[in-house]
């Protein structure tokens, strides 16, 4: 075994042993998403694979930490603990998160509302004209700043971290998430180092959804609703449509990398890549050989 085969080995391990951890995880839910285990479990079996970090998709209502202080004479000890625009921060929570559609057809306006908001911000309703006196096209009307607050309904789809060993495996993984619909998926880092090994980055902003609904009012510090419960209700319901498309996509690149890692359906266990990858690893693999090359001299 060469020196950098016995160095992924024992990266490989190290990690996955530091997954298979019964402590939760950074993510909201804790642990790996069910939907996703599957094909997170058969990459692990190969031996020149290994899974970091991923998340099957969700849906979820995110409200905003503190924003960073933009204002001149702020000093650097001001900005701790805080986020920039649409950041975490102090502060900043999960009001409601599921990582599979949500069942809006037999629950009413409110109920969906009171659901991913909470009762109380769910009973102020801006867009009931009925409740606030407002006349046909009056609206709602806040001041904002660099230093609101705001609540997000978010759709995110499916982002996976796969280690490889080579670039050609890497280039492997990532034809095979093209393919799937995953446009936005790259190669981070090309590993030109003894120890530094390629990570592919599994993604697809084309699915993502990010909707403001709610605000918090700075006076009072308290949330306050910006939509009606029918426009949270439809977004809900546009969030369950990407989710049906979100595991099509995981689904096709699933198969996809039975094929290209696992030869299912082939009669070898090679792994296929197309002209263009084959370009892109030789050049990667020159850039480290020269590398190496210079770390000896």
């Amino acid at each position: 075994m060469s020196m950098e085969n016995h160095h992924f080995k024992a990266h490989k391990s190290r990690i996955l042993a530091e997954i298979a951890s019964p402590n939760p995880d950074a993510s909201p839910k804790g642990s790996i998403d069910v939907h996703i285990l599957p094909l997170i479990n058969r990459l692990n079996l190969h031996d020149r694979v290994f899974t970091t970090s991923s998340c099957s998709g969700r849906v979820s209502v995110f409200l905003e930490g503190l924003k960073k202080n933009t204002k001149p004479g702020y000093s650097e000890g001001d900005t701790v603990g805080k986020a920039g625009i649409g950041g975490k921060g102090e502060g900043g929570k999960w009001l409601f998160v599921s990582h599979d559609p949500v069942d809006v057809g037999r629950k009413s306006d409110r109920e969906v509302a009171e659901m991913v908001l909470g009762k109380e911000v769910a009973a102020e309703t801006p867009g009931d004209e009925r409740m606030l006196g407002l006349g046909s096209g009056d609206a709602i009307d806040f001041d904002i700043s660099s230093a609101t607050r705001f609540v997000h309904l978010k759709f995110e789809p499916m982002i996976l971290h796969i280690q490889t060993s080579d670039l050609q495996t890497a280039h492997a993984i990532l034809i095979a998430a093209l393919s799937a619909g995953f446009r936005e998926s790259g190669i981070m880092n090309p590993g030109l180092g003894v120890s530094s090994f390629p990570m592919v980055a599994i993604r697809c902003n084309g699915l993502a959804m990010d909707s403001i609904i709610g605000i918090v009012d700075s006076s009072s510090g308290q949330v306050k609703n910006l939509v009606n419960h029918t426009y949270l209700k439809t977004l809900l319901k546009v969030c369950n449509l990407r989710f049906e498309d979100n595991k099509r996509r995981i689904d096709t690149f699933s198969m996809h990398i039975g094929d290209a890692l696992f030869g299912d359906g082939r009669e070898d266990n090679e792994i296929w890549e197309d002209k263009e990858a084959r370009k892109a690893r030789k050049r990667q693999e020159g850039l480290k050989k020269q590398k190496e090359l210079r770390d000896t001299m």
